[in-house]
């Protein structure tokens, strides 16, 4: 592409989207696009010399932008999709582009239901830490790429997260492919598991000749097909059938320890400063990219002791007078339960859960998978379902978790007023609890302002 042209983003200020209209503009382009709302992710974008309109409105698109950039959350119907093909504007996937930037690189593409956000940036971090000048983009913001979704190197390397929904990662070439785990999830899009594990089985497939396949071994879904990907492979996880083997686990005062076992050598005294075994899963998977990039343990284990949370993913977010707080993007079960048993091993206090569902689709899949997880909380408050990018379905609400939770335990409210919940968590919360803002959504709004509130009290 020449780097006169001017690239419009539709949904600027997606995690995704945003990465890479801020590669863009670091690279000499002009970058203008739309999103519904601002936000601090457009604010940045803005502050970069990107032009963004609030509002997907026709007259925003003009024959002078040569590039539109949109994702599958762009309907058909959009007024700037219709006047793009009008002018005859050329229009890419988001997926294609990414493809087009990092598949000349020595890539590293991270892949999974769960954790891959986690684990690109822990791998990141790494490459950057041993001096290999990566180009990372990550789908969450990370306070060690300056609090963007992406970072700019000139080195040989990518470091991607590839994501599955809407199949797009399906554009990229990797040469180290790594598959965090494998679960029902976006069954708006896929049919159902088969179809998802055959689009995983895909995505290994169309790794560059010579790649190595990095994967959980303690997952069946990734083991159902992965005997019939003709490349090298690293297996990790806690069962001994595994490669890399985690071993010596211990969670105390908010960090891990363990060591990591192959078939000759015990890696020991690895240290991350973060909860929940899931999270020593994922500093696996970064410490067996190390060892096919030659990388010593060393500075593997310098860069992850000093690798701290992707944001909301169960970030602390407060610590005073006994009492903890945290935001987390969990939205799946699986997550939620990786989550919750992170909080509850850490320490013997109460866990109360504020947990906002995302989508109708999802809540409708996985009520019952949702009421199991939450049961883990010793109280849980349950806000009415985050719609994203879905209409409602006639039926489904959050009263469907809470009843089918009421059978089990009855420790789950459900409240709708976001005031209401704030002045629940004021009056009944104690010294020792940990509050967990959990969702997709905006639940994250209302952890700020219930931090806000606390560091007031604290100030008066």
């Amino acid at each position: 592409m020449n780097r006169k042209e001017n690239i419009y983003f539709i949904g600027i200020g997606g995690i995704g989207m945003s990465g890479l209209a801020e590669y863009y503009l670091r690279n000499g382009y002009s970058v203008s696009g739309s999103d519904m709302t601002e936000t601090h992710i457009t604010s940045r974008l803005i502050s970069l010399g990107a032009r963004i309109f609030y509002g997907h409105n026709a007259i925003n698109i003009t024959d002078e932008i040569d590039t539109v950039v949109f994702t599958s959350a762009v309907k058909d119907d959009n007024p700037e999709m219709i006047k793009a093909e009008e002018l005859g504007i050329r229009r890419v996937r988001r997926a294609e582009m990414l493809g087009e930037i990092v598949n000349d690189k020595y890539l590293i593409a991270v892949s999974g239901t769960h954790g891959k956000t986690t684990t690109t940036a822990m791998i990141g971090k790494l490459l950057v830490d041993a001096g290999l000048d990566p180009l990372i983009f990550v789908g969450g913001n990370v306070q060690l790429f300056d609090g963007g979704a992406s970072r700019f190197g000139s080195g040989k390397f990518a470091v991607v997260e590839a994501d599955e929904y809407d199949r797009s990662f399906l554009a990229l070439r990797p040469d180290i492919a790594v598959v965090t785990n494998i679960d029902a999830d976006h069954l708006d899009i896929y049919k159902d598991l088969d179809d998802i594990k055959d689009t995983f089985r895909q995505f290994c497939d169309r790794s560059k000749y010579g790649a190595y396949m990095i994967y959980c071994g303690d997952d069946e879904n990734i083991k159902s097909f992965m005997n019939s990907i003709n490349r090298e492979k690293i297996s990790y996880g806690y069962d001994d059938k595994n490669y890399l083997k985690i071993r010596d686990y211990k969670a105390v005062n908010n960090a891990l320890n363990f060591s990591i076992l192959n078939s000759t050598v015990s890696y020991d005294d690895v240290k991350l400063n973060m909860i929940g075994s899931h999270n020593a899963l994922n500093s696996t998977a970064c410490f067996a990219v190390s060892k096919v990039l030659e990388i010593p343990f060393d500075t593997y284990k310098s860069s992850i002791s000093g690798f701290r949370t992707v944001d909301r993913r169960l970030q602390l977010k407060y610590d005073n007078n006994g009492i903890m707080v945290y935001d987390d993007y969990s939205h799946h079960p699986v997550e939620v339960t990786a989550s919750l048993r992170g909080l509850k091993e850490m320490n013997p206090g109460r866990l109360i859960t504020v947990f906002q569902p995302h989508l109708f689709t999802r809540t409708r899949d996985f009520y019952k998978e949702f009421a199991d997880a939450l049961a883990i909380s010793d109280e849980v408050i349950l806000m009415d379902i985050y719609p994203a990018r879905e209409k409602a379905i006639e039926g489904i609400t959050s009263e469907l978790i809470l009843n089918e939770a009421l059978k089990r335990k009855g420790n789950m409210k459900l409240i709708h007023e976001r005031n209401d919940i704030l002045s629940w968590l004021l009056h009944d919360m104690k010294a020792g609890d940990k509050i967990v803002f959990q969702g997709a959504g905006d639940v994250t709004n209302l952890c700020s302002d219930f931090v806000n509130i606390l560091q007031s009290n604290n100030n008066n």
